[in-house]
């Protein structure tokens, strides 16, 4: 038998544990916890995983990037990044659903969250899409597809954890996602041109004054200096992400002291920080979870097995990342994309590594499939959270999202197949 059966037990008891409801980070302690009695292994290498699972520098940045994306929604990004939207792309037939993409495509450079982006500036994009003409179905799917440029373009919450699981450059990772998250953008917007001319959606006439310009312009410069003090900061050493990460909560801090000094309550800071520790607390736990499980995983030699198979199944590197695409784009149906980075990253990257693919590209690749999993039924988190916005069936927003799902796939493939779209940026700077 390859597996011992209390593996596959413990495997089990997970999957059980997990489809009855429990907390995924709990399922997997359980389950840990079962093969550990069951095979007579010290518990206290249950625990010393545990600790060490959370012993990661670079996950500190992940908290501290939660908050900021926080700050970022409280002190107004959303209408600035809208308005400044707007004013470029707003006249085109169709031109409020390219606000939409465009908005998110600013917004994710500040949040590096695709929720933040449907929770934060969703319900704004909607109403103004309603408003404007638009069928609300279309406006939602716009709303929650677009939504994905969020944790690609840098700064990228799941990039920064995949650096943190894997030892990968996450400053190489951070840029190797600015191209893929703009091409995500672009394809969304393709999709727009057609839909809205097939649909005769209407031309936004109003001509905006060389003083209207400048003004919303100079206003959202403010917001827009995040991501450029981020990735400037990571890219000339002057931090290191984690470092950048608590510079992006200051500066955060600091722009809704000026933009919302008149209207700041201690209860909303409060709820701001009270928010972020829970998610950062649930994702740590995960953290500390999945290493334990990881542990397993090595022991019972599951990736040395795996790269056995795959290698008796093809040596094609090409129809191996093909394969991986298919495993990873089912698995991000199943499970959100943090704890699929947690659980399979370090058993798939040394896979893919051994089969001479570059972890920074297989790092984005792997990425944009777990983003592709936050559209896609039944478990699509960025689904369910833009029909609770819009109190819409699911089903109607599904049958808006397909056009844009299909191009997500085809940005997919493109990047899979040259590596050079993700890895130009990081060898232009890094070397």
């Amino acid at each position: 038998m390859i597996f011992s059966y209390i593996f596959i037990l413990m495997l089990v008891v997970f999957l059980v544990s997990m489809f009855m409801g429990m907390p995924l980070s709990f399922a997997m302690i359980f389950g840990s916890l079962v093969y550990f009695l069951g095979s007579g292994k010290d518990v206290f290498i249950l625990i010393n995983q545990m600790f060490t699972g959370i012993d990661i520098f670079t996950l500190m940045a992940i908290p501290f990037f939660i908050l900021a994306g926080e700050l970022m929604v409280y002190s107004g990004t959303g209408n600035k990044l809208l308005r400044l939207a707007n004013i470029f792309v707003g006249r085109f037939r169709g031109g409020l659903a390219y606000v939409n993409v465009l908005a998110s495509m600013l917004f994710g450079g500040c949040s590096g969250s695709a929720l933040a982006d449907v929770s934060g500036l969703g319900p704004l994009e909607i109403e103004l899409m309603e408003e404007g003409g638009y069928d609300k179905d279309f406006s939602v799917a716009v709303t929650v597809t677009s939504a994905l440029q969020g944790p690609i373009i840098p700064p990228s919450i799941p990039l920064v954890l995949i650096g943190a699981v894997t030892g990968v450059s996450i400053g190489r990772l951070l840029l190797g996602g600015a191209i893929p998250g703009i091409l995500i953008g672009i394809a969304q917007c393709s999709i727009i041109f057609f839909i809205a001319k097939k649909r005769n959606y209407p031309l936004y006439n109003k001509k905006n004054s060389l003083k209207e310009y400048l003004t919303v312009v100079i206003n959202s410069l403010p917001f827009l200096f995040m991501p450029i003090i981020i990735l400037g900061g990571i890219i000339t050493g002057v931090f290191t992400p984690t470092e950048a990460s608590a510079v992006a909560v200051l500066y955060g801090f600091i722009l809704t002291l000026i933009f919302k000094r008149k209207d700041i309550k201690l209860k909303d800071l409060y709820k701001i920080i009270k928010r972020s520790a829970m998610v950062s607390a649930a994702l740590l736990l995960l953290s500390s979870a999945s290493n334990v499980f990881s542990w397993i995983l090595s022991v019972e030699k599951v990736p040395v097995l795996l790269t056995n198979y795959l290698t008796t199944v093809t040596d094609n590197v090409y129809i191996l990342l093909f394969m991986m695409n298919i495993f990873l784009l089912v698995w991000g149906m199943f499970m959100d994309s943090l704890p699929a980075i947690l659980i399979i990253g370090p058993v798939v990257f040394p896979i893919m590594v051994k089969f001479g693919v570059d972890p920074v590209h297989f790092g984005v690749v792997m990425a944009l499939n777990l983003m592709i999993g936050l559209i896609t039924p039944p478990y699509g988190q960025a689904i369910f959270t833009g029909t609770i916005i819009s109190n819409l069936p699911m089903e109607k927003v599904i049958k808006e999202i397909i056009p844009f799902l299909l191009a997500s796939i085809g940005i997919l493939l493109l990047i899979t197949y040259l590596p050079q779209i993700i890895l130009f940026l990081p060898k232009l700077y890094f070397g």
